[in-house]
């Protein structure tokens, strides 16, 4: 089952209040996030928010019970010019809490620039200590990013608690790197522009812009981005480890200041030292330790970067492009193509949350699908919006996966919906992004970058474009116009027009009028012959020469088609009346195209009529039944009947009243015992030879029906070849329907005695085909030019057998057999059943001899490639497949030597001494003894005697 994302309405976290103007523009409000870390524990993001509003104040807020935690005033000429990081951290050993707020704000008026720390301390007791820092800096560019620094203990002076101590990290947007202390704020170092431009493919004295900064661990780049390759930080004496050595790291991408647009980017991966890699490095208290172009070229993007999972996205133009990081360079994964996209958040690998101005929506960009989405106007209800906020649009600010909570800022407003994601197996929530969610929930690849191809592979005309019918607002227009267009030449009559304007809606071509034969469809003639009126205007259709040719067609056409050529009649006055009429004339092109094309399915006749037949049960059945004979009412030479049953798909019920029809028409079904009577008029010639008029009376019979088996059976007329031809596809596709179904169609439609005369006709076909007569047999040496049945007309021919013998049932067999036994002699019952038996007998005995004569052959056929083989192998020369090398003669073995080395049993490798050694290779020495043969023994016959003996000690 596809599990779905599921994104309620979004609701107003908090009014914020107005900012002051800048300078160079309107008041911003600037939202950042705040973390927290307990000595000896990971620093984590906690549920809460600082926003940082221009000439107002720094405030926090938490989320989940939507209250303002604490606040800080700032000058109101002054203005922020990143977010504020705020951390919190607990002692080890105590109760109290620091909670350590740094800002970055320039002065209106003076142009001072000045990084701030406001730090409250909350005592075990519940007071709370607030003292401000600042550090104010001399940078060209205003800072663009604050960050701390992993925490380290530090024993107190003033007391013996441990208190985790770090550093501030605050980077300029002209790459100025400011290293502070986080209590003092005191400068500890500053790293130039030069570290980042020098990397740079341009000039090294290239000044840059920063784009993007982000604090990371060493172990998440490794993993993430370097796919666990440790050895980009060769620089540090230890080997990096997640829980061991960490250390941090900067990902800072940058872009040359004075380059065209689109600018070209470039990815910097910077860590912190320690004091030893200081000392290597010339005091360089930050390494550049990678340095990569980027292939975009974006330019105004937002990027976010998960250094942990190796994922890189960026907007332009309403388009999201994912990257993933392989040795530390990005590759272009794929692309998301929302129009009016604003901003975005990465809530998984397989889910991103997209605003604009309207809604909010979360999509997967590896199947470009959409999961869910709302609309922004129960936020715009219940917020304040002054006139100057009328056209803000959404930031989308951070996610927190714990409360599946994300945060935006929307004008003066926070923001919040929740996101639920389905609930897995182990009964958490979780994204799984399946392809089961993608499914009908697709976005439009327009606009998006196609596949590369060959010049010389063209593509698929079917791929190429969408199938007819597809639904969009012209189509639909133009489609109810064509259809009362057709109405209106159906009332007036106009048959003509209404058959040129389905041939140009089904693809069909029409001939000329000079392509005609008096005005005949040259496949009509035989209705002309037979008095049948043939509509002389009617346009001539350009059948295709097979049924693969036809195109598809708008289904919503052959249904259309079907309602005019049929009628349903709903009344029920009379019962045996059939429920499907035909109002059209059997030279009607629209009619033999339903018919040719396979169109004339129990599934598109049920389409077209579903209104009528909304509640009628078993309408399969009844269509099944009353389709066939009304082909053959509007067309009796059966052609429409033939086409039918080669060009549709067809279920037991069609096919077996098919077979009825045919057999009927055959007429067989008067007397089941015609086919069986003509193989022995001789026998009943012989017992009537007392009344001579009642002998010619049955010889007249007897042949009668003969020519009936003989126009069966392969006769000259063209009505013949097509009723058998119709009977063979007939009995192919009936032996493809289910067993069962077949067999409860034949009970239904077939009385008992009409189902023995269709195996009489299968065992005719049987005859026919050659399965009753033995390989050897050299009788019938005038048919070896014919051709041969199929291999498996045998198999179908058996099958059917089984399902009429199955249908009429035992019951069926007394009853038949007591018939039999009304005729006059009860002898036939036993004669038709002895009959039936050896002709089985003598089909399995056929089978049983070509596989005897399969197997002979095969043999025969494999010894003769295997001779061309051999033959053809024999002038080759093989080269020697072993060596010749000096060899100890047959029976003669050579010794190993014993190994020098040993294994104690702690496990230790010591090597042997030679006393060893010598009795290791003394044990490998075989026993031997000499003889002594003396004449006595030989003439006494007696033994050898052993006069030495020796063994190996």
């Amino acid at each position: 089952m596809a599990s779905n994302l599921q994104i309620q309405k979004p609701y107003v976290l908090k009014a914020l209040s107005s900012s002051v103007d800048r300078p160079d523009g309107p008041g911003r409000h600037i939202v950042g996030e705040v973390y927290g870390q307990k000595h000896g524990s990971k620093r984590r993001k906690r549920s809460e928010l600082s926003v940082a509003i221009d000439g107002d104040s720094v405030h926090l807020y938490d989320i989940p019970s939507q209250q303002a935690i604490t606040s800080y005033l700032v000058s109101p000429q002054s203005f922020f010019t990143c977010a504020a990081y705020s951390l919190r951290c607990r002692s080890s050993t105590s109760k109290t809490a620091s909670r350590f707020t740094y800002v970055s704000t320039q002065d209106s008026l003076s142009s001072k620039k000045e990084v701030k720390l406001f730090k409250d301390v909350l005592a075990e007791s519940g007071s709370t200590t607030s003292t401000t820092a600042s550090h104010v800096h001399r940078c060209d560019k205003p800072i663009i990013h604050l960050t701390a620094t992993s925490s380290r203990a530090s024993t107190s002076l003033l007391g013996n608690e441990d208190l985790p101590v770090h550093d501030i990290v605050a980077v300029a947007a002209d790459g100025t790197i400011l290293g502070l202390n986080g209590e003092t704020m005191e400068k500890k170092w500053q790293s130039s522009p030069s570290l980042l431009s020098q990397e740079l493919s341009s000039a090294p004295s290239t000044k840059i812009l920063v784009d993007f900064v982000q604090a990371t661990s060493a172990a998440d780049v490794i993993d993430g981005m370097f796919g666990g390759e440790n050895d980009l930080f060769g620089v540090f004496n230890e080997e990096v480890h997640r829980d061991r050595f960490n250390p941090d790291v900067f990902l800072v991408i940058t872009s040359p200041q004075d380059s065209q647009h689109p600018r070209q980017r470039y990815l910097h991966i910077l860590a912190l030292s320690g004091a030893t890699e200081a000392e290597q490095t010339r005091k360089q208290n930050i390494i550049s330790v990678f340095a990569a172009p980027l292939s975009t070229t974006l330019d105004g993007t937002k990027i976010q970067l998960d250094a942990k999972s190796g994922t890189l996205q960026e907007l332009s133009k309403g388009i999201l492009h994912t990257y993933s990081f392989k040795s530390g360079i990005p590759h272009l994964e794929n692309k998301l193509d929302v129009p009016d996209m604003t901003s975005f958040l990465r809530l998984s690998k397989t889910s991103v949350l997209a605003a604009t101005p309207t809604s909010l929506a979360i999509y997967n960009p590896i199947y470009r699908s959409l999961q869910a989405s709302t609309l922004l106007e129960a936020v715009e209800e219940t917020r304040e919006v002054p006139a100057s906020d009328k056209h803000v649009t959404c930031e989308l600010v951070t996610y927190l996966a714990s409360r599946e909570i994300a945060v935006g800022l929307l004008g003066n407003s926070l923001i919040a919906v929740q996101i639920e994601a389905p609930k897995g197996r182990n009964n958490k929530r979780r994204a799984e992004g399946l392809l089961t969610d993608a499914i009908r929930r697709g976005l439009s690849r327009e606009g998006l970058c196609e596949k590369r191809s060959r010049a010389d592979h063209a593509a698929p005309v079917i791929l190429s474009g969408c199938l007819p019918g597809s639904m969009s607002d012209d189509y639909w227009v133009r489609w109810h116009s064509e259809v009362a267009k057709a109405d209106e030449l159906l009332q007036k009559n106009n048959r003509r027009a209404f058959e040129t304007l389905l041939a140009e809606t089904f693809k069909v071509g029409i001939k000329e009028k000079q392509a005609m034969t008096n005005g005949v469809h040259p496949e009509n003639t035989d209705s002309e012959a037979n008095g049948t009126s043939v509509a002389s205007d009617l346009p001539e259709w350009k059948w295709p020469s097979s049924r693969a040719d036809y195109p598809h067609v708008d289904r919503r056409w052959v249904f259309y088609a079907i309602s005019k050529m049929f009628a349903w009649n709903s009344s029920n006055d009379d019962a045996g009346a059939p429920r499907l009429t035909c109002r059209c004339l059997p030279e009607s092109n629209v009619l033999n195209y339903l018919v040719d094309a396979g169109h004339l399915t129990t599934s598109n006749i049920k389409s077209a009529f579903k209104d009528e037949i909304c509640d009628l049960e078993e309408v399969d059945s009844i269509l099944g039944e009353e389709l066939p004979p009304l082909l053959v009412q509007v067309d009796p030479t059966m052609e429409l009947l033939l086409s039918y049953l080669s060009g549709t798909q067809l279920g037991p019920t069609e096919l077996v009243s098919a077979i009825k029809l045919i057999l009927r028409s055959l007429d067989l079904f008067e007397d089941p015992s015609k086919l069986l009577e003509a193989r022995v008029t001789e026998d009943i010639a012989q017992q009537l030879e007392g009344d001579n008029e009642v002998i010619s009376m049955e010889l007249d019979r007897a042949e009668e029906e003969l020519q009936v088996t003989e126009y069966y059976l392969g006769a000259d007329s063209a009505d013949s070849s097509r009723r058998g031809h119709g009977l063979s596809v007939a009995f192919d596709k009936l032996a493809k329907c289910p067993a069962n179904t077949t067999v409860r169609c034949l009970r239904r439609l077939l009385k008992p005695e009409e189902t023995m005369c269709l195996m009489s006709v299968l065992r005719m076909e049987l005859i026919k085909d050659g399965w009753t007569t033995r390989y050897l047999d050299r009788s019938h040496t005038d048919e070896d030019e014919l051709e041969g049945p199929p291999d498996g007309s045998i198999v179908i021919i058996a099958d059917l057998l089984c399902r009429c013998i199955d249908s009429i049932g035992l019951g069926g067999w007394m009853t038949f057999d007591t018939m039999l036994a009304n005729w006059g002699n009860p002898q036939d019952s036993v004669d038709f059943f002895d009959q039936f038996q050896a002709e089985v007998s003598v089909a399995l005995e056929g089978i049983h001899e070509a596989i005897r004569i399969q197997g002979t052959l095969a043999e025969a056929v494999n010894y003769a490639k295997r001779a061309c083989r051999a033959v053809a192998d024999a002038g080759k020369s093989k080269a020697p497949s072993f060596q010749l090398g000096a060899a100890l003669p047959l029976g003669l073995k050579a010794d190993s030597k014993p190994s020098l080395d040993r294994v104690r049993s702690g496990g230790e490798i010591v090597r042997r001494s030679r006393r060893q050694v010598g009795l290791f290779a003394s044990k490998k020495r075989s026993s031997y003894s000499v003889h002594m043969i003396s004449e006595d023994s030989l003439l006494e016959g007696g033994g050898v005697t052993t006069i030495v003996e020796e063994a190996a000690a």
